[in-house]
């Protein structure tokens, strides 16, 4: 009977952990081999009819044929599947045609020296689907696409139909991403090179070398916040640079900067390519060492913690018109930062925080500011903006919102710029007297204008 009571409260404990968002165990992750990349040698020279047909991994080479200078033949083992189908954010556009609402959707396989990313216009799809090719031999499927520059992401879909069945999307199983457990990101990444001759009408964007891995690599680790605002224990990422010393006198300067709506802690180790940025800014002594924090920010099931706050600042402490009371700031200030003061060797000065974020977690960190200026020297908006009739009602006559340093950074094409408020809220600024910066980058609300983003952050804001 014992044994009976036993093996059911050890099945209803199995079945509680697998449907419920569980605490995980803290993680390291090597976040220099998520990817695949160039290895700086491998050409189609290499290959023979027979041995190219015979791969059985995504492989990047050079290739004179390629308008880019590479191509990138991804594979995948499915030998039973009837299709496969691969999706990755290589969408491109011409930047002379381009606008917030409209752009050209221009394939890989059409791309010339002058293309540029996709704008990320609507309603335009952000990610050409195509169909795989069996090698019923070998049983990969395969497909082979010439790639410019940067840091792409892309997934699988098993026996899709006429539509992609998005439930049976997977990464590559041979080039897993940065994650805290298997399934979280949909996406594996592959880094290309710039060519500068074939892509010398094209941005670069590998940014100068920023996103290749450096020799001067930092630790990342993946651990979980303990919440009561968020109802569980959070994920979180954090970053510390090569040479973390945990007695460093002072603490360490420190950066929170959060995911977009959808997204998760993982976001920007992996999809955004912080970590390696990080590595070869500071080993160029463009920023100095600091921690950065990468929290999640969304509750126990799954909806991003409720962002606002009352129009003079305060906290929404009792349910508003939608039935919502202030989350995701409460927990940046009152829960997040005390941890992080605890667990890692950073300053506790308000003038060493600095706090960022991408679309809705620019609106966090836009709503952090008007709360909470004194708790950061630094606040930087990516993606973000405020709608009007909103932004008019805040209260931006206290003398404390002039003190920190606030920036923004877009795309030129983000709709989050235009019909997004972004816009509006820098004008109501202005008006108000407070200072602020800007950068834009030449794309839309996408992850490689956060990176230019990121880039911009550490280069020419922090601790400046």
């Amino acid at each position: 009977m014992i044994v009976k009571m036993l093996f059911l409260f050890i099945s209803f404990l199995f079945l509680f952990f697998i449907n419920t968002r569980t605490v995980f165990a803290a993680k390291k992750v090597n976040y220099q081999n998520a990817y695949l990349k160039w290895d700086g040698k491998t050409s189609d020279k290499d290959f023979t009819g027979d041995t190219f047909a015979a791969l059985t991994k995504t492989t990047v080479y050079r290739s004179e044929k390629s308008p880019t200078g590479f191509y990138v033949t991804f594979r995948y083992y499915a030998p039973e599947a009837k299709r496969v189908q691969i999706s990755g954010d290589w969408l491109f556009s011409e930047k002379h045609l381009s606008t917030a609402n409209k752009a050209p959707r221009i394939h890989p396989n059409n791309w010339y020296n002058g293309c540029i990313l996709h704008t990320c216009t609507r309603p335009h799809a952000l990610r050409p689907v195509d169909d795989m090719v069996l090698n019923k031999e070998t049983g990969y499927w395969f497909f082979t696409i010439p790639l410019p520059s940067g840091w792409f992401t892309y997934q699988f879909f098993i026996n899709g139909e006429d539509e992609v069945n998005w439930n049976n999307r997977v990464t590559d199983p041979q080039n897993p991403p940065a994650e805290y457990k298997p399934g979280v990101e949909n996406y594996s990444i592959v880094l290309l090179p710039y060519d500068p001759v074939k892509q010398s009408k094209s941005p670069d964007y590998s940014y100068n070398g920023l996103l290749d891995e450096c020799e001067q690599m930092g630790d990342f680790v993946f651990d979980c916040v303990p919440s009561k605002i968020l109802g569980w224990d959070a994920p979180v990422g954090i970053y510390t640079p090569n040479g973390y010393n945990p007695n460093k006198k002072d603490g360490y300067k420190y950066l929170i900067i959060m995911h977009g709506m959808g997204g998760f802690a993982t976001n920007w180790i992996s999809q955004n390519c912080m970590g390696n940025i990080t590595d070869n800014l500071i080993a160029r002594r463009e920023t100095e060492p600091l921690i950065v924090i990468m929290p999640e920010m969304n509750k126990s099931n799954g909806e991003w913690a409720y962002r606002y706050i009352n129009y003079d600042g305060s906290l929404i402490n009792k349910p508003n018109v939608e039935g919502k009371v202030s989350e995701a700031v409460p927990y940046i200030v009152n829960e997040l930062i005390p941890w992080v003061e605890k667990n890692y060797n950073v300053s506790n000065i308000p003038e060493n925080r600095a706090l960022a974020g991408l679309s809705r977690g620019g609106e966090t960190t836009f709503s952090t500011y008007l709360a909470y200026p004194e708790k950061f020297a630094y606040f930087y908006c990516m993606s973000h903006g405020y709608k009007e009739p909103d932004v008019f009602n805040y209260d931006y006559s206290r003398k404390e919102l002039k003190k920190p340093t606030l920036a923004f950074g877009f795309g030129l094409f983000d709709f989050g710029f235009f019909d997004g408020g972004a816009e509006i809220t820098m004008r109501v600024l202005s008006d108000a007297g407070i200072d602020f910066t800007t950068n834009y980058a030449l794309g839309g609300h996408r992850p490689d204008v956060w990176r230019d983003c990121y880039i911009d952050l550490l280069r020419r804001v922090l601790w400046k």
